[in-house]
C-alpha cells in the first residue's frame, strides 16, 4: 500500500504533465498558464510570487512578457504605490479561462463515475492536504493537527 506522501508525488506528477498538456495545447508555457491562474484575482507581485513559489523577478519578467501579448495589466496599489497590482485583461481572462476548462475536460470521463459526495470529500482531503503542506513551508513547523 502506498504511503500519503508516495500517493501526493504521484498526483504531483500526473498534475505537472495535465497541466503542461493543457499549456501547449493553449500555445502557452507552464509558467504562463501558473501566472495566468495566479492572477484571476487581481494581486501584488509579492503575493504571486509566493504563490508559485518563485522570486518576484521572476514573476516580474513573466508579467513583462505576459503583459506584452495583451494578457495582463499592472498598476500601483491605491493604499501602497510601492505594490505593484497585477490583474487579467480581458484576453487574459479568458485565456485563463479557457485553461482551467481544458484541464476540467482531462477529467470529465473519470469524475463522471464518482457520486457528488466523493467528489466533495476528496476536494475537502485535497484542501487539507494543500493548506498542511502550505503551512508547513511557510512556518517550517511541522503541519498542526
Amino acid at each position: 500500500m502506498r504511503t500519503v506522501p508516495q500517493s501526493l508525488g504521484r498526483l504531483r506528477v500526473a498534475m505537472n504533465q495535465a497541466f503542461a498538456q493543457a499549456a501547449a495545447e493553449m500555445g502557452l508555457s507552464v509558467a504562463q498558464a501558473e501566472l495566468l491562474c495566479a492572477a484571476m484575482r487581481p494581486a501584488p507581485v509579492g503575493a504571486i510570487a509566493a504563490q508559485l513559489g518563485c522570486d518576484r523577478s521572476n514573476v516580474t519578467r513573466l508579467a513583462d512578457r505576459a503583459e506584452l501579448r495583451g494578457l495582463l495589466t499592472r498598476t500601483p496599489d491605491t493604499g501602497d504605490r510601492r505594490v505593484t497590482m497585477v490583474s487579467l485583461s480581458p484576453r487574459g481572462d479568458r485565456l485563463g479561462r479557457e485553461f482551467i476548462k481544458r484541464l476540467e475536460r482531462q477529467l470529465d470521463g473519470f469524475l463522471e463515475g464518482w457520486p457528488p459526495r466523493r467528489q466533495a470529500d476528496a476536494v475537502r482531503t485535497m484542501d487539507a492536504l494543500s493548506a498542511a503542506l502550505e503551512h508547513v513551508v511557510r512556518s517550517g513547523e511541522d503541519v498542526p493537527a
